[in-house]
């Protein structure tokens, strides 16, 4: 981000990172986390965008959707 700014060029150029899928906010029987597609993370950067955002929560056990949420269709439109 820091050489795309020096360059000029973070205004016209979208950084984002998405995954398909977050992680199950309860570990598993094994010690671990499953997939879990109801809640997951966006980091977006660059593009004209407005910095220092948090849209939308989840639920207080981040299991679900609380406020305004995303679907990846609205990102990728």
């Amino acid at each position: 981000l820091d050489d795309l700014q020096e360059r000029g060029m973070l205004d016209s150029t979208l950084v984002a990172v998405i995954t398909e899928f977050g992680r199950t906010p309860k570990i598993n029987g094994t010690a671990g986390r499953d997939h879990w597609s109801d809640v997951f993370s966006i980091v977006m950067a660059g593009g004209g965008l407005k910095s220092g955002q948090v849209i939308g929560t989840s639920n207080s056990r981040g299991e679900v959707p609380h406020d305004r949420p995303v679907h990846y269709n609205d990102v990728l439109a």
